[in-house]
Order: C-alpha cells, then sequence, then structure tokens
C-alpha cells in the first residue's frame, strides 16, 4: 500500500509538473506570436516608407517641367529681343566699308557705304529664292495663300570693284521673278560707271542639311557660302545685300532682300514643357491623392 501512494504521488506530481509545463509553452507560444505579429505590423509599417518616397520623387517630373517651360518663356522674350535688336541694327545710319574687312565679322546686320562699278559679265543667280517684303518671305509654292508670281525667282549676285582699293566684293542686287532669268531681259538695270550704294553686311550662310551643294563648273547656286564664291571668282569674301527703294522700274531685281535669321522654337517648347507639367500633376493627383487607376 505505501508502494502504491508512492507511486501515485510520483504520477500526481508528473502530471501536475505537465500541466505546469504545457501552461508554460503555451503562455510562450502566445507571446512568441505576439511578438511575431508585431514584428510584422512594423514590418508593413515600414515597407510603406519606400512608397512615400516615390510618391513624392514622382511629383518632382511636373514641377520641374512647370518650371522649364517658365524658363522657355524668358527664353522666347529674349529671343525677340534680339531679333527686333539685329532689325533695328539693319535699319541704322550706314557706315563706310572698313579697310579691314575682317572686321565685318562683327558688323553682320550692319549697313555700310561703298562706291565703285559692276562687273555684269561674272554675275550669278542664286536660287530658287522666295520673294522678301517687309522682311517676311512670302509662302513657297503649293500654298493655297501663295502668289506664283512672287514665290519663285532668284537673287541676282554681282561682283564689285571698288573704287578705293580696288578690292572686288559681292553685291546681292536683289530678287527677280523667273521670267527675268535671262540676261537681254534685263539689260536696262545693268548700270555702267562708278555707282554709290548702301548694302547690309551679311556673313556665310549655313547650308540646309537636306540642300544639295554648290556646283560652281554648273554654275548652279543654291546658297551663300563665302570662302566658296569668293575663291570661284577670286575676290573678298565680303556680301552687302543691296538697299533701295521697293520698287524699283521695270525690269529691275527687286532690293531689300535681308531677313533677319534666327531661330526661335522657345514657343513651341514651352508649350511641351506645360502640357507635360500639366499631364502628370493630374495623373499624379487621379493616382496618389484620389487611388484611382491611372486608366
Amino acid at each position: 500500500m505505501s508502494m502504491l501512494r508512492g507511486m501515485s504521488g510520483i504520477i500526481r506530481s508528473y502530471a501536475i509538473f505537465n500541466t505546469k509545463k504545457s501552461k508554460n509553452v503555451i503562455i510562450n507560444i502566445t507571446r512568441t506570436n505576439k511578438t511575431f505579429t508585431h514584428s510584422i505590423r512594423v514590418q508593413n509599417s515600414k515597407s510603406k516608407e519606400p512608397g512615400e518616397l516615390i510618391k513624392w520623387m514622382l511629383l518632382m517630373i511636373p514641377g520641374t517641367s512647370f518650371g522649364l517651360g517658365c524658363w522657355q518663356v524668358y527664353r522666347l522674350q529674349w529671343k525677340l529681343e534680339l531679333i527686333d535688336m539685329l532689325q533695328a541694327k539693319s535699319n541704322s545710319e550706314p557706315v563706310p566699308m572698313p579697310h579691314d574687312f575682317k572686321e565685318l565679322e562683327r558688323m553682320e546686320y550692319r549697313p555700310v557705304k561703298v562706291k565703285g562699278e559692276f562687273l555684269h559679265d561674272n554675275e550669278i543667280l542664286i536660287g530658287p529664292r522666295a520673294l522678301i517684303e517687309n522682311n517676311v518671305m512670302l509662302q513657297r509654292t503649293g500654298s493655297l495663300i501663295s502668289d506664283p508670281k512672287k514665290n519663285q525667282g532668284w537673287l541676282v549676285v554681282t561682283p564689285f570693284k571698288l573704287s578705293d582699293t580696288g578690292e572686288i566684293i559681292l553685291i546681292n542686287r536683289g530678287w527677280i521673278p523667273q521670267s527675268l532669268r535671262p540676261k537681254e531681259k534685263r539689260q536696262a538695270s545693268m548700270v555702267k560707271g562708278e555707282v554709290e550704294l548702301t548694302g547690309i553686311v551679311r556673313l556665310t550662310e549655313v547650308r540646309s542639311p537636306f540642300m544639295p551643294k554648290n556646283n560652281p563648273e554648273k554654275n548652279s547656286w543654291l546658297y551663300r557660302d563665302l570662302v566658296q564664291m569668293s575663291a570661284h571668282f577670286d575676290c573678298a569674301p565680303v556680301w552687302l545685300d543691296a538697299k533701295g527703294i521697293p520698287d524699283p522700274p521695270e525690269g529691275w531685281p527687286l532690293p531689300n532682300q535681308t531677313r533677319v535669321t534666327m531661330r526661335n522654337e522657345h514657343f513651341s517648347y514651352l508649350v511641351t514643357w506645360y502640357m507635360l507639367s500639366a499631364f502628370t500633376a493630374v495623373m499624379w493627383h487621379r493616382y496618389f491623392i484620389r487611388k484611382l487607376p491611372l486608366l
């Protein structure tokens, strides 16, 4: 009996021990689960931080494009003022032709006075070119508002021998229509002897990417290449656009064929940047603030 009582006591103690042990295990497991759940919540909260960073980084796109649009507004105003300044320069009082032709590199669009005689035998035609009226080039052939009598013609370029130095320069006498291309129809305009005139200084013209090259052997001239022309005519690399009355006698070239040419695409740039800013701002607000799909 004493042995059975001893065994029952051991079993009871073991049962109590196991019960306590199981409670401890449950408690530990429960605490571990709480800790694990808390750690998941912390990680979830931290995982939202990169999304917030991307959100504000994407906001830089509309902000930056808006700033670039404002910069193009400033550039457009600057370019328009520069063009107005060059136009005013071309209408300023003429000055004598400098003896050092290198000074002309800083005098483009500046009127100068020259005296000498034309060498009509070496005349060339550059074109086809559209007529320039009031500093505006007329519409090309094919336009609904173009005038076929004015949009297809040639520039008459004649060597000019200076009286004081004997140097030979090139004078763009003006524009003629296709019908006056033969010299026989322009004999009245080929003045002989010494003349005095005013011309606008022009520098070398940059050839357009798709424009064919000049061909001096075939007497085909499409653009103003002063280095090539001076080598061909054995003259100085100097070019003047002749100024004169806008309505010369019949058969004479129309003078004043100077157009202030400067690339000015700032308006299209500012429209592009502002449109990009508006579009990306709407998309950012739709996706991040209203939580709507992008499409």
